[in-house]
């Protein structure tokens, strides 16, 4: 009888220490790249631009390069949708051409904080010309400083490295077809 009750408590008292830490709460602050909040007139379809985010920068949480080989993915700093569906809405929205002709796909490997307070973004994309067998491409890294100490900053910094990669490649683009 004692081994029952001794039991029954301890089972108690773990449930009692669960409910405990699992009701323990946290706020979490969702994050958007700014630019995306700004009106469009046309959009190209997904179809015509398309991206592919690396594993490491499609965790909901901001990622945060600790020391060179030290990692860590934000649990209460998240993207507010997966950072997939904002770049790819983005990259339907930054034309190459006011037309959306040819065929555009950009991967992203690094979309993340660095221990040296840097926006680092990196990755590499093809572009197929329209009605032509012609195809280019080419790699993007951008480093671009944070301004101030904080995931907001962060994210302000992240954007402005992507708008700069994406100039990058509009130009690339533009100058091998002709534009």
């Amino acid at each position: 009888m004692k081994i029952k009750n001794v039991l029954a408590g301890s089972v108690s008292l773990a449930a009692l220490f669960l409910a405990g830490c699992s009701s323990q709460s946290y706020n979490i602050t969702q994050y958007r790249l700014p630019h995306l909040s700004q009106s469009v007139d046309a959009i190209c379809p997904a179809s015509q631009r398309s991206i592919v985010v690396g594993e490491a920068a499609s965790k909901m949480g901001i990622q945060i390069q600790q020391d060179e080989t030290r990692w860590h993915t934000a649990k209460q700093h998240r993207w507010s949708t997966p950072l997939s569906n904002q770049l790819q809405r983005s990259i339907q929205r930054l034309m190459l051409n006011d037309d959306c002709t040819g065929l555009l796909t950009v991967t992203i490997e690094d979309f993340y904080g660095s221990y040296n307070s840097h926006a680092v973004i990196a990755g590499h994309w093809q572009y197929e010309m329209e009605n032509s067998a012609n195809t280019v491409s080419g790699a993007f890294t951008e480093k671009v400083p944070l301004k101030a100490d904080g995931y907001s900053a962060l994210v302000n910094a992240l954007d402005e490295a992507w708008l700069h990669s994406m100039d990058t490649i509009s130009l690339s683009v533009n100058s091998m077809s002709g534009d």
